[in-house]
């Protein structure tokens, strides 16, 4: 019974929003009680399956043979092989894992070291995530990817698009002030040659930059 009370207990503060209540926070300032869901960063699996999932990528199969991580350099000699830079949509699990070289995507993003037990993963924010997040090609590939699907997909309003982007993105709907700032900002991505509802590169760094805000890495 004990068991089953805290389960429904931890469903229920999972499902609660992450912003505190003021007489919550008042009684309750450590959370001790789960009167509201701690904000917490995705783990580095989920946040590449995200990113699969919403540029429309995600190979949603189940079952099947582990997928080579994309590296830089093979080493036949370590069976160290490369494979496609998106795992063919596959999700993390199917991603092989090797103790001399894990996927380097995941690894910054905390994975734990293949090497030794781990109880609890490590919950890092540092400056090599970000850069990851800006640079790494499987990034940039999926934000390309995400802006293909989008330009294959008719629309006529930049400000319908966005406000779909949203809802993929971050399961929500844009306020009126965030939807002026990123209608603004796909114009200034676009080349003024070109048609901006099938202007790929400013469609591509406006999916690029939604992969970035801290609400697309963050659960709350």
């Amino acid at each position: 019974t004990r068991q089953l009370v805290r389960r429904l207990a931890l469903s229920q503060t999972f499902r609660q929003s992450g912003e505190a209540d003021p007489a919550g926070a008042q009684q309750d300032p450590a959370n001790r009680l789960l009167h509201h869901y701690p904000t917490r960063r995705l783990e580095a699996e989920a946040i590449r399956d995200s990113l699969l999932a919403v540029s429309g990528r995600l190979d949603t199969r189940l079952y099947g043979r582990p997928i080579n991580p994309a590296r830089s350099a093979e080493d036949a000699k370590k069976r160290l092989f490369s494979g496609p830079l998106d795992g063919d949509g596959r999700r993390s699990l199917y991603l092989e894992m090797s103790i001399m070289q894990p996927p380097e995507f995941l690894v910054g993003f905390n994975l734990p070291d293949l090497k030794l037990p781990t109880g609890k993963r490590d919950e890092t924010n540092v400056p090599a995530q970000a850069l990851t997040m800006l640079n790494d090609p499987f990034v940039n590939a999926m934000a390309a990817y995400w802006a293909d699907r989008l330009i294959e997909t008719r629309c006529s309003d930049a400000g319908d698009r966005i406000g779909d982007m949203f809802v993929s993105a971050l399961g929500r709907e844009p306020s009126d002030a965030e939807l002026t700032r990123w209608k603004t900002a796909v114009r200034e991505f676009a080349d003024d040659g070109n048609d901006l509802m099938t202007d790929r590169e400013a469609w591509t760094a406006i999916a690029h930059a939604l992969f970035n805000t801290k609400e697309f890495l963050y659960y709350r």
